[in-house]
């Protein structure tokens, strides 16, 4: 993977930087890696700390033919699908190890601001 620009889409995600979101855009080549055949992939990785304190990161796939559009496209769809459960599961068995919260409801609040935290960059951009 390598970092890359791409002007059209970097206008956009500075908009990002005003919600204190950080993104690095990049590109995969088309290759074998790990014995897996993957196809060449073009993402922005965008982090963000949740009120909780998780570093929370994302990827959002883009084409190169529209990258704003599909990347816009790609987010919502993100946005739509980021299941609050899911997110709290994978952090049940790290309760109350390296910062992470013990409360089973502080781990779901922050899951929840954490969706909502998606939907405003969405919104924004």
């Amino acid at each position: 993977m390598e970092e890359i620009r791409n002007e059209e889409l970097e206008q956009l995600l500075e908009n990002a930087e005003g919600l204190d979101w950080s993104y690095t855009i990049y590109q995969e080549p088309e290759g074998t890696y790990n014995g897996w055949y993957c196809n060449k992939r073009n993402y922005v990785e965008l982090e963000k700390y949740s009120p909780a304190g998780e570093d929370f990161s994302i990827i959002i796939d883009f084409d190169m033919d529209d990258p704003v559009g599909s990347f816009l496209d790609n987010l919502k769809e993100y946005s739509d699908d980021f299941d609050v459960d899911e997110h709290v599961e994978r952090w049940m068995p790290e309760r109350g190890k390296d910062g992470c919260p013990s409360s089973i409801k502080d781990l779901v609040e922050d899951a929840e601001d954490i969706k909502n935290m998606i939907i405003e960059l969405y919104q924004y951009l």
